[in-house]
């Protein structure tokens, strides 16, 4: 079977091709911020009010607290701790192929194909973690005397 030069040539033409891919993966969060979790600092502002709010007041709005300290004949003091940890993952990956048909015509007759591909990946994890403490003194009538808050992040 013989093949014309120009029909060798065009179908080469054709079908030479080159592709390139590239893809973007981002994880914003496999271990997502509890929504349950409702200490922040607006919240007790808005709901802590020394002189007026009660302990079950404070329960209804913030839970149960992670520490309770009886003090004799001073009321309670209730600790609150709540720790956030957000995991961020984002990752590129790219890649490359090339591929051609080629024809022989001279001396021998027959087509043939080569082709290469290449790729690779990248990418990077951060962690950030914010932590909230709370602080509430009861007075033996069960209202809020005082609060204390301290707020880290990093």
């Amino acid at each position: 079977m013989k093949y014309s030069r120009g029909l060798l040539l065009t179908a080469a033409t054709a079908l030479c091709t080159g592709i390139l891919a590239t893809g973007c993966s981002t994880d914003l969060s496999p271990e997502p911020f509890d929504a349950n979790l409702r200490l922040t600092a607006g919240q007790v502002k808005m709901t802590v009010k020394p002189g007026k709010t009660t302990q079950a007041e404070v329960f209804q709005a913030l839970g149960a607290p992670n520490v309770v300290a009886l003090q004799s004949g001073s009321g309670e003091i209730w600790t609150y701790d709540q720790i956030k940890v957000r995991r961020t993952s984002q990752g590129y990956s790219a890649g490359a192929s090339f591929g051609t048909l080629f024809g022989f015509d001279n001396f021998r007759h027959g087509v043939g194909d080569a082709g290469a591909e290449i790729g690779g990946n990248v990418g990077t994890n951060t962690t950030s973690v914010q932590t909230a403490t709370l602080i509430v003194r009861f007075a033996p009538d069960e209202k809020v005397t005082s609060w204390q808050m301290l707020v880290t992040s990093f």
